[in-house]
């Protein structure tokens, strides 16, 4: 829509009658002024101002005080004619009721009784509020100022147009109630006029008791105050005799911005002539949160004030700032559920666990919303969101105040800082195991609120508690990994005790890492196992083949032992500590036997491993009693079998 279309789009049509015979007194445009500073198209709603300058020059208009003698004498009024009573209104449609009319006094002035004459006041305000470019599009909104003047104050006349006022306002009034506040402001200072409009009509009959008691504020400050408003056009109209042709003004001729609507009032220097100043502005809805608060009545009242907005880009951020309120609300409801829990014996741990569950959620939205205010196009948005999340964030972190949940806001930013992938890898075991007891914390937390073994639905299905159980995984894992290590050549006994002890002592809070070192020493066993298995058939198989050896040693024995029973080179001592060899060769030999004999494969692991070590055991105490023998029944190189392994 062009500057010019713009502005006969919102303008108002004046229409100015007396209540006398004659000619008519009416409005001309002297001044008209556009801004060269024209606001872009996210200012879409259109206000209007309507203001009555120097009315207390209506008086003067109504005598003929700009006319000639002949003209004063056509519209028949003299010079200090001044009226009994004057009114002035301004009326549109209304824009929710079809064929219904809005009308508001501008000025009321009843000058019957000198006594209680009050002065004609000079008064306006914003008449139209924020009506929206798609309203405009079918077509101009046209308002109808209407001028009335009374010379006597006798007549029934003044009585009728007394209790007229006072219907027409009762029914503007009613008419408001049910108009949207985007159309018109007026309701607030509206009603509490009804009231007194109703009392003049019960003074009805109580002559020169009617006051001036209808001036009402069109400008509502707490409404204006949602909206960034620019002023883009007005339009002056002189008061004047239509006989009488009044000349154009420059009042506006030097003026290129006007910052405010007042900027243009005071522009109007002359106070000798009577005009009607309309003024247009342009405005987009202000999403203010200056004084932001954490509770329902501030987020409903804001989310009643999001549907004024009408820049859809503003709109859509805007939305994604309440939900992050609405977070926070919820935020602050657990962390005070948490806290008086802390007075009772019974910690709320599921209050704990959604205290994490929404400051996570929080954290999140308030990070990818940021991301998103890049691609705002307009840098004051980006500049004012940016700093609103950033006093969110502040605010909320200040409700952490004790240890516990110091240590809840901690879990939750580092599900936020550690999401998606992440490097385990590459952390040393010292600095992956603080990750263990930040987010252990939690899983023995959470572990107190098992009925019956099972953790409560409520909890389970938080979106930070499944991603905490997948990180400690990952964690634990990865620590597994680089610290579970045993050097190579440590026999397996050893390397079950180092496994243990860094379990048990070094990292007793990685779980996983306790359930992998009970694998890992299973794989011991079973390999150690499997290794018994194979050198018991060798040990087996060795005997069984080495038979004859064993027995021709025993032989030599027992023939050394009698044939030198009676010899007098082998002296008794010698050959009893021979008899002694003899009888403990015998009984190793028995034991060797036994140890060959056994069904290996009916044993289990540590009483096959046990029957090894008889065996070597048993080995070693045979190959000490052949040391003895050496040189005695047999020579060096005469080595028996037993000195080999199997």
């Amino acid at each position: 829509m062009n500057r010019f279309k713009f502005f006969i789009g919102i303008s108002l049509l004046f229409y100015i009658q007396t209540g006398l015979l004659g000619q008519a007194i009416t409005a001309t445009p002297v001044e008209e002024w556009i801004t060269e500073d024209y606001p872009n198209s996210d200012f879409n709603l259109n206000s209007a101002y309507v203001y009555l300058v120097n009315g207390h020059q209506l008086g003067n208009v109504f005598s003929g005080e700009d006319l000639n003698r002949s003209q004063r004498k056509l519209v028949d009024v003299k010079k200090g004619d001044f009226p009994k009573y004057m009114y002035l209104a301004v009326s549109i449609q209304n824009p929710m009721k079809q064929g219904e009319d809005l009308t508001i006094p501008l000025m009321i002035h009843d000058v019957r009784d000198p006594a209680n004459a009050s002065n004609v006041v000079e008064y306006g305000g914003r008449f139209l509020e924020n009506i929206p470019d798609e309203v405009l599009k079918d077509g101009d909104i046209i308002a109808k100022v209407k001028f009335e003047a009374i010379r006597g104050s006798g007549t029934s006349e003044f009585w009728q147009k007394a209790t007229q006022i006072s219907i027409d306002l009762g029914k503007t009034a009613t008419s408001l109630v049910a108009a949207p506040l985007t159309f018109l402001s007026m309701t607030n200072q509206v009603l509490p006029q009804v009231s007194k409009g109703l009392n003049t009509l019960e003074e009805v009959g109580a002559k020169g008791k009617m006051t001036s008691e209808f001036y009402i504020r069109l400008l509502n400050k707490e409404m204006s105050a949602l909206f960034q408003e620019k002023v883009v056009s007005a339009t002056l109209y002189k008061i004047h005799w239509d006989i009488d042709k009044p000349r154009d003004t420059d009042f506006y001729q030097e003026l290129k911005v006007a910052e405010q609507v007042d900027d243009l009032r005071r522009s109007i220097t002359s106070r000798n002539n009577c005009y009607i100043l309309v003024v247009q502005t342009k405005s987009e809805y202000n999403t203010d949160h200056s004084e932001l608060a954490y509770n329902q009545q501030y987020i409903a009242r804001k989310s009643k004030d999001y549907r004024n907005i009408r820049n859809l880009e503003k709109k859509e951020v805007e939305k994604e700032f309440l939900e992050v309120l609405k977070l926070a609300l919820e935020l602050n409801k657990q962390i005070e559920t948490f806290n008086n829990s802390m007075a009772t014996k019974y910690r709320d741990w599921q209050a704990f666990s959604k205290m994490i569950d929404l400051y996570y959620d929080v954290r999140l939205l308030k990070e990818e919303q940021v991301a998103r205010l890049v691609n705002v196009t307009d840098p004051l948005i980006q500049d004012k969101y940016s700093r609103l999340y950033s006093n969110v964030i502040n605010d909320i972190d200040l409700w952490f105040t004790t240890e516990l949940l110091t240590r809840a806001r901690s879990i939750a930013s580092y599900l936020v800082d550690y999401r998606g992938f992440v490097g385990y890898s590459t952390m040393d075991s010292r600095t992956l195991y603080e990750h263990i007891e930040l987010l252990n914390f939690y899983r023995d937390r959470v572990r107190q609120t098992e009925i019956q073994g099972k953790i409560p639905k409520e909890i389970e299905s938080l979106e930070t508690y499944l991603i905490t159980k997948k990180q400690l995984q990952l964690i634990e894992a990865a620590l597994f990994d680089k610290a579970f290590q045993v050097p190579q050549g440590v026999v397996a006994s050893a390397k079950k005790h180092m496994l243990i002890n860094m379990a048990s002592n070094q990292y007793p809070l990685c779980e996983l890492c306790g359930e992998k070192v009970q694998e890992k020493i299973a794989e011991i066993d079973n390999a150690t196992y499997q290794e018994n298995v194979n050198k018991y058939v060798r040990v087996s198989a060795d005997y069984y083949n080495n038979l004859s050896c064993y027995d021709n040693i025993y032989q030599k024995l027992d023939s050394f032992i009698r044939v030198n029973t009676d010899s007098l080179q082998v002296s008794p001592f010698m050959l009893k500590a021979m008899q002694k060899d003899k009888e403990e060769l015998t009984g190793l030999f028995d034991t060797y036997g036994k140890i060959v004999s056994q069904d290996y494969q009916a044993l289990k692991p540590k009483e096959l491993s046990d029957l090894l070590s008889e065996y070597e055991l048993t080995r070693e105490k045979l190959i000490v009693l052949l040391q003895r023998l050496e040189g005695v029944i047999y020579d060096q190189s005469d080595l028996p079998c037993f000195y080999n392994r199997p």
